[in-house]
């Protein structure tokens, strides 16, 4: 089956308000609120006229971590972003969604302020994309890995210069989604590990990460880190007190570009040669970004680094970009929608291509904002679509409930997705039993609704 053809009949955007009901610390930033993006999209596939629609919520000071920019400057960026990409869209054109993408991003490259950093940029185009993909899917009666097999959105015309076409075409081939998803539970700098330590929330829901496990049952933990090698590592001897008593469970660190190399080679020290960790070191999968987007992909990771496997996140910025990190040493890649799925999927190909050249990659799924609903859906869809059983998921702790949906909204979700949601005192919250999430209703025709 060939690329699906689309041409653009119309396009709309919106957005919604998010509050969160606990404070998000991470990076150099706190988050309390900011919006959520929906598009809408009208084409004609192949001759037939469908829609498609995908949401998105506007992190702040992630995509963009400048020192000059406000929360609210970073937020305005995104949007910014995504009216750029609408307007880029109405002149698609019997084009594949790769090539849309592509020359969108480019656009809306050009049309950013100078300086607006190219995850920022490539916001507007990747929420775009998303929409596109649920209408192809939705007119091919096909879900979406039933698309992505096929690659119904053109991956292997991408113009990649470390893997061939028909290595892509073959990884694609080979997709094996999940049935079900284990959510990995972020914990930020400044999180409670034990109840006591909490203050008890007014809604009555869980607060630090012992209540979290006591409810959800949750074994798989994301902890930030600051880039203070001692402050670190007493904070994952602390949390170390808590998970150990956990049966199998499995840890990632996330240094958000905090670390400078030798502060982080010091930092693998004190985690091999501490004992309160000799528990939790054996339960660290890998260790994402630790260096800053800048410098990242021109650093060669050595043995003094790479004590454990090291992906990229926030320099993945680029089609190419994990393609570079590999040639530098780096494991893997995380895969985010806010990223483009067009990229998770590309990058998905080079790690099977990858492995069957004797390199040891693999990719991840972290985003620890997407909200229930159709935010949640879509990437929660593409992490198990590529094989990533426990994936980065925290926006129904410190959002969640549906929020910017109505009431009829709220009801058609719930009936839609009974795995996925459930009604707890009047509020609709994510339904996680002993630790997972079944996803089964997301593979109906369409992408993820």
């Amino acid at each position: 089956m060939s690329a699906a053809r689309i041409s653009l009949k119309a396009i709309a955007f919106r957005t919604r308000p998010v509050r969160f009901r606990l404070p998000f610390h991470f990076g150099n930033t706190v988050v309390t609120e900011t919006d959520q993006g929906f598009v809408s999209v009208t084409v004609e596939v192949d001759g037939q006229i469908a829609e498609g629609h995908a949401a998105q919520l506007m992190v702040p000071r992630w995509f963009d971590k400048r020192a000059s920019r406000t929360n609210e400057d970073t937020v305005a960026d995104l949007k910014r972003s995504l009216e750029f990409a609408c307007r880029s869209a109405e002149d698609i054109a019997s084009e594949t969604i790769a090539a849309a993408t592509t020359r969108m991003r480019h656009a809306v490259e050009a049309a950013m302020p100078e300086g607006t950093p190219r995850l920022a940029a490539h916001f507007g185009p990747a929420l775009v994309e998303m929409a596109l993909i649920d209408a192809v899917c939705r007119a091919h009666g096909l879900n979406f890995p039933q698309a992505a097999k096929a690659d119904l959105f053109g991956v292997s015309t991408l113009a990649a210069p470390d893997i061939s076409s028909a290595a892509i075409t073959g990884a694609l081939a080979g997709i094996t989604p999940l049935p079900a998803i284990s959510p990995r539970q972020t914990v930020g700098f400044d999180a409670p590990i034990f109840s006591g330590e909490a203050d008890r929330a007014d809604d009555g829901l869980p607060v630090s990460l012992e209540a979290i496990i006591r409810a959800t049952g949750i074994r798989a933990f994301k902890i930030k880190l600051k880039g203070e090698p001692d402050a670190d590592i007493d904070r994952l001897a602390h949390i170390a007190t808590l998970v150990d008593q956990t049966d199998n469970y499995r840890v990632t660190l996330d240094a958000n570009e905090q670390y400078l190399p030798d502060r982080f080679a010091a930092f693998l020290d004190r985690l091999q040669g501490d004992p309160r960790l000799s528990r939790l070191r054996n339960s660290i999968a890998f260790i994402e970004q630790p260096f800053a987007r800048e410098t990242a992909l021109t650093l060669e990771i050595t043995p003094a680094l790479s004590a454990f496997p090291l992906i990229i996140d926030e320099s993945d910025d680029h089609d190419d970009a994990f393609a570079t990190a590999i040639a530098y040493g780096w494991s893997g890649t995380s895969i985010k929608s806010c990223k483009g799925v067009l990229r998770a999927l590309l990058n998905y190909a080079r790690k099977v291509d990858g492995r069957a050249h004797g390199k040891r990659l693999f990719i991840s799924a972290e985003d620890l904002t997407c909200q229930p609903g159709l935010c949640w859906q879509q990437d929660t869809l593409v992490a198990a679509t590529l094989g990533c059983r426990d994936v980065e998921r925290n926006g129904h702790h410190f959002g969640g409930g549906l929020q910017g949906y109505d009431d009829l909204e709220k009801a058609r979700l719930l009936a839609a997705h009974p795995d996925l949601y459930r009604r707890n005192d009047g509020r609709i919250d994510l339904r996680i039993e002993d630790g997972t999430v079944a996803i089964g209703s997301l593979f109906g025709p369409g992408f993820g609704r």
